[in-house]
């Protein structure tokens, strides 16, 4: 075999060995892939997912309707409760009008409590005479007065509060940890809502 021939197939050999070689070797974007922390997908592809899931959506007259539905039974719950010291619901009420509130006349006592001024006055009579409420005259209408608490009165809505709450108290205690904050989060924005908002009637025009 002549000189020729063998350097001819010399050079056929490392044809054959690089075209090995370039196939066994990785691209750049395989060598990218090799090392993609697991678990960790492609910002794109992040993106995608997010967009992809179902986006929550509130009803507020449905929302409204739940919580009106939820303050009536709260209600109905604590009107069982027996608040003690003769304390009826109209005077725990009343009292807690006056002392949260502060001193009303009468008139204003009736119309909070959505009333008649005569079934008012029948009650701030019983209870004055149980010295819960007393009368003093009304520095900007002498015609009328104004009713205010009593110190006993007071004391008294404080241990009937105690008292009827009790049963509710109970039943936050046995929330854990993570779900009491959640209902005090949930007290507090509903308490924003109802001081931001007026839904007293407007007075008429003229």
């Amino acid at each position: 075999m002549g000189k020729k021939s063998r350097d001819k197939g010399k050079g056929k050999d490392k044809a054959r060995k690089k075209h090995r070689k370039d196939a066994l070797r990785p691209t750049v974007a395989e060598s990218a892939a090799s090392i993609e922390p697991a678990g960790v997908a492609p910002a794109a592809e992040s993106a995608d997912r997010e967009d992809a899931g179902p986006r929550r959506t509130v009803d507020t007259m449905e929302l409204a309707a739940r919580l009106a539905s939820l303050s009536t039974v709260l209600q109905r719950h604590l009107s069982r409760a027996d608040a003690g010291d003769g304390l009826t619901r109209a005077r725990l009420s009343a009292l807690a009008l006056l002392v949260l509130g502060g001193p009303r006349t009468l008139g204003d006592l009736a119309a909070a409590e959505h009333v008649r001024p005569p079934t008012m006055t029948r009650l701030i009579h019983a209870m004055e005479a149980d010295d819960l409420v007393t009368r003093r005259p009304n520095p900007d209408d002498a015609r009328s007065v104004v009713i205010e608490a009593t110190a006993r009165g007071v004391k008294q809505l404080e241990r009937g509060r105690a008292r009827q709450i009790a049963p509710l108290a109970t039943s936050i205690s046995d929330l854990d940890r993570a779900e009491r904050l959640q209902l005090e989060d949930a007290a507090d924005l509903l308490g924003r809502v109802l001081r931001d908002s007026s839904w007293e009637p407007s007075a008429p025009n003229g």
